[in-house]
Order: C-alpha cells, then sequence, then structure tokens
C-alpha cells in the first residue's frame, strides 16, 4: 500500500504528522501533489476550540466521513493522476476551492453552488490538503493560467471568498465603504474592493493590520478598543457608509457595523461567531438597511478572478508572513491559534 505524510486532526491540539494512505481517486477526480496549503482561522479554530465543522466524532451528514480527519482547504499543487473523465487535467497545475457540490439541486442549477444541498468541504468535512497528495473532484479545481506562480496562486481560495462577499454586497463605483476588522478575510476583501473604485476606511484594533490595510489601497484607517460601543465608533469615524462589511465576527461587532451603516445602505456579515449577540432591529429596519450574508464562494465565477488578481505578486508578498514544512505545521498552528502569527502561513508539503 503507497503511504503519504499528512497533519492529521484527532482531538483538541493534537494534530500529527503521520503516514497514511494515498488517496483512491474516482472516475471525475483527481489526484493532486500538494504545493502549497494555507492556514486558515477556522483550521485554527478547529485545532484549539473544538469541533464545530470536522466530524471527528459523528459523521459528517454529506460526506459520511468520521473520524481524524486530514485538514487543508486552501490548496494548489499538480495533476499526477486523473480519474477516466478528468483526464484533461493531467500535468496541470490547478487551485481547488474545496467545496463539494452536487451539480443537481436547485441551488446548484442557479450556479450558487456554495449553497447546494449535498454540500462539504475537502479538509473539513473529509480529507484535505495538508498532504502531501490530495484527492479532489475536477469540479472544484481551476487551472492556474502561466505567468502566476505558486505562492502566488496559493492565495487563490480565501481571495475568492473576498470576491464573493464584495459581489453579493452589490457594491458599486463611488461608494464609501468601511470594512470592519482587516484581519485574514478582510483583507481579502480588501483587495477585491479595488476594482470596484470605491473609497475603503479599514477599522480594526490592529496598528499592524491597518498598516497593511492602507497598503492594500484602503484610504483610511481607524484604530479601535475591543469595547467601543456603536455610538463611540460612529462618532470615531465621523460618519457613516454606503457599504460596511463586519468581518470580524467579534462580540458586538453586528451592533457597531449596523451603527456605521448609512440609511438605505448595505450590511454584510461575513465574520462568524456562535455566542448569541443582542441587537436591535429596530435601527435596521427604520433605516431601511439592507442586511446581507455570505459563505464560501463559487469556485467557477470567484477562483479565476482571484488568481487574477493575484498575478502581480503584490498580495502574497503583503499577506504572506511564512512558508512552513508539513512537519512544522503543528507550531504553526499553536502560532496561529495564540494570536501569535499576524499574516497567512503557507505549508509546502512536497517540499522537504
Amino acid at each position: 500500500m503507497k503511504t503519504m505524510r499528512a497533519a492529521v486532526l484527532h482531538d483538541l491540539h493534537d494534530l500529527r504528522i503521520e503516514d497514511v494512505p494515498l488517496p483512491e481517486i474516482g472516475a471525475d477526480d483527481l489526484l493532486i501533489q500538494v504545493s502549497y496549503n494555507g492556514l486558515c482561522g477556522t483550521d485554527a479554530s478547529e485545532y484549539a476550540k473544538g469541533q464545530i465543522m470536522v466530524p471527528l466524532k459523528n459523521p459528517h451528514p454529506n460526506s459520511k466521513h468520521v473520524g481524524p480527519t486530514i485538514l487543508g482547504h486552501e490548496f494548489i499543487g499538480i495533476v499526477v493522476d486523473a480519474g477516466v473523465s478528468a483526464q484533461e487535467f493531467m500535468g496541470k497545475r490547478v487551485a481547488c476551492g474545496a467545496g463539494v457540490a452536487c451539480g443537481k439541486c436547485d441551488r446548484c442549477l442557479e450556479g450558487r453552488t456554495n449553497l447546494c444541498d449535498h454540500y462539504f468541504t475537502l479538509g473539513l468535512s473529509i480529507h484535505g490538503g495538508m498532504a502531501e497528495f490530495a484527492a479532489a473532484p475536477k469540479s472544484t479545481c481551476v487551472e492556474i493560467p502561466d505567468g502566476i506562480s505558486d505562492l502566488n496562486a496559493a492565495l487563490a481560495q480565501p481571495l475568492a471568498v473576498g470576491i464573493h462577499g464584495v459581489r453579493r454586497a452589490n457594491v458599486k463605483a463611488g461608494d464609501h465603504v468601511i470594512l470592519l476588522g482587516v484581519g485574514a478575510i478582510g483583507s481579502f476583501v480588501c483587495v477585491a474592493l479595488q476594482t470596484y473604485g470605491v473609497h475603503i476606511t479599514a477599522v480594526d484594533i490592529d496598528e499592524k493590520r491597518l498598516a497593511t490595510a492602507i497598503q492594500l489601497g484602503a484610504e483610511k484607517s481607524v484604530l479601535i478598543g475591543k469595547e467601543i460601543t456603536p455610538t463611540e465608533i460612529r462618532t470615531l469615524i465621523g460618519g457613516q457608509a454606503d457599504v460596511v462589511f463586519e468581518t470580524s465576527g467579534a462580540p458586538g461587532a453586528i451592533a457597531r457595523a449596523l451603527s456605521l451603516t448609512k440609511m438605505g445602505g448595505t450590511l454584510m456579515l461575513m465574520g462568524l461567531n456562535k455566542t448569541p449577540q443582542e441587537l436591535v432591529f429596530a435601527d435596521a429596519v427604520l433605516r431601511e438597511v439592507t442586511l446581507q450574508t455570505t459563505v464560501a464562494h463559487v469556485c467557477a465565477d470567484d477562483i479565476p478572478d482571484a488568481l487574477e488578481i493575484l498575478r502581480s505578486g503584490t498580495v502574497a508578498s503583503l499577506l504572506t508572513e511564512r512558508v512552513v514544512s508539513l512537519e512544522d505545521a503543528p507550531a504553526a498552528f499553536e502560532d496561529l491559534s495564540s494570536g501569535k502569527a499576524t499574516g497567512k502561513i503557507l505549508v509546502a508539503p512536497s517540499h522537504g
């Protein structure tokens, strides 16, 4: 039996680098030799706070997987084997979107594959890309065009999430946009907004993140405290915006974001917080504010655009903190979950 090295989550703070069987592929699948896999805040949460998405104890309803899981849903690599219906990808570099959809349900037929009735995610619901090799349906993969380096292309999946959120917010040229939180996903939203001709104000509790946001195209940055009230933040910023993106998921953040949204404006919720939050909806109703949400991305629409934005290398140079080996992945998870890592960490499973 052929084996490979992989980062396998067994339990809380229990990520093991071990030998596992090489993935098997079906007719529509690709076997990808992984070049880089990006670490995500969701990965860190599953590792440090408890399993919400990874099915360690109970089978996932769609993937049916249960038990120790190879993490990694932000990966790229080269196709070294392909099923009989996926031969066109042989030998090509691909970026994997990781979201697996059936292609047949109502939402899939509308092109909203991220809302598929049978959706599951490689690296969260079933084995993913933090390994020397990964299996992925061809429908989740996009060929990386010539002229885009692997290091740049490695950020395609998280940038696609930002692109999808911006598209759903229906921003238009000239809009004033506030980004409440410019950490992992907020930075990618900032990048995605650059093609829309908008005016961006970045708001965060961290000066370093704000400095990066300015380099990514924000016109203004505002440093806030964790306990700032909705009234205080509106006074500090000095006004409201046409579109507000709440990407932090911090307690109280939705109320603060709502206070920053103009009458008739749009509030896009991207941050995840699973604890109850107090919110008076009368304010949103009386000001006819549009409350929007977004999740993941649509691979066929958003990954190609993400790759083109990444072509120059500017985004990757600003947002990539470091590259680590597979053996060093557990230490990188500790840094990410403890807040010591401020940029994107890439794991290079095939680079020794």
